[in-house]
């Protein structure tokens, strides 16, 4: 097999998009993320990014992997941070040495640029990943710094509750998330108001003081989430609900090979003592996200956060799970387990 490895460039969207149509995450809801119109409009959200492509004789990209900048905050330091993103290779390329070839080529790459500390998000029991975070390639060991639940509710229609996003001042829900968010060791470096400029915002306020608040993103412009399996008990949920759909009010319901809309909870977090204002702000959300038409509403939590899963729980119907996994080429194997000791922030609106 010949091909080459570069840097991609933007004519190169419509051959990338054709290559991701072609690839989806397993594990017991098959995921397939599109990303029409535009391959790079969602890397574009980052501080800047990397994307290599593999092409082979007849001018065909038959694989692609990518890395974007971010400034997280780790133990309250600001720090630069590579989400590794997006390898993907053509179904009848799997089991050759492309996949391999990229990594190591995106390695070296990213030591040029002098990083290091690497994310990736993996879904659960996506194994044909698993050998590059484990020493393949020459890149250092991935840790698993953390599980992720992403609850997922259904929209539900309240007459008694507004539809519609609280009115707030950006300024004032953007200071009440970076002050809640101390109670993680990896997070964005700092949230600002405008970064809320395209979320629905739904906040509780007592005495101009912030109690709950959630913000709220729909990533359809630049990403499409596309089921393409799923397990048989889920089947079996899904059945149950197109039934009972027959007599009562339900929000639609997902189907497979069609791209779901997904609202999700961007930044969310309640005061001390708060957990059922929080609540009542859920069931907001649901309500804006069934007179929206809505397939779900996507909240994640860190498992270790087990006062937010314990509240979360009763209220999903369906959970997707997930991993966060770090590495660093400096080998700061010290951070890392710093790192995983605590609960961890991970906007999975962009993922």
């Amino acid at each position: 097999m010949n091909f080459t490895i570069r840097e991609a460039v933007p004519k190169d969207s419509g051959k990338l998009l054709e290559l991701t149509s072609l690839t989806a995450m397993k594990g017991a809801i098959g995921l397939r993320i599109d990303r029409q119109p535009d391959f790079f409009r969602l890397l574009h959200l980052s501080e800047s990014f990397i994307v290599l492509v593999a092409e082979n004789n007849l001018q065909e990209i038959t694989g692609c992997f990518a890395a974007t900048k971010n400034y997280m905050c780790i133990e309250d330091k600001k720090s630069i941070v590579y989400y590794l993103r997006d390898l993907k290779v053509h179904p009848k390329y799997n089991g050759s040495m492309l996949a391999y070839s990229l990594v190591k080529k995106m390695y070296q790459r990213l030591l040029k640029e002098g990083a290091d500390i690497l994310c990736c998000t993996m879904a659960a029991d996506n194994d044909a990943v698993m050998p590059f975070f484990r020493g393949r390639a020459g890149i250092p060991y991935f840790t698993e710094v953390a599980k992720y639940n992403i609850y997922q509710l259904l929209p539900t229609h309240n007459s008694k509750l507004s539809a519609n996003e609280t009115p707030a001042d950006k300024s004032a829900l953007a200071d009440f998330f970076n002050n809640c968010f101390k109670k993680f060791t990896f997070k964005p470096y700092k949230l600002f108001p405008r970064e809320l400029n395209d979320c629905v915002n739904f906040s509780a306020e007592k005495n101009n003081n912030i109690d709950a608040a959630i913000s709220a993103f729909d990533p359809f412009p630049y990403k499409q989430n596309v089921v393409t399996t799923y397990s048989d008990s889920i089947a079996f949920i899904l059945a149950a609900l197109r039934f009972i759909k027959l007599f009562f009010k339900l929000p639609s319901l997902p189907k497979k090979n069609i791209p779901l809309r997904i609202i999700y909870a961007k930044y969310y977090a309640c005061a001390k003592d708060k957990e059922q204002v929080f609540k009542n702000l859920i069931r907001q959300l649901l309500n804006y996200a069934f007179k929206n038409n809505y397939h779900f509403v996507a909240i994640p939590a860190d498992e270790k956060d087990v006062a937010t899963n314990k509240l979360l729980k009763p209220l999903s119907r369906f959970v997707f799970k997930t991993a966060l996994l770090v590495t660093s080429l400096q080998k700061n194997e010290d951070l890392i387990n710093r790192i995983k000791q605590g609960i961890c922030f991970e906007d999975y609106s962009l993922i």
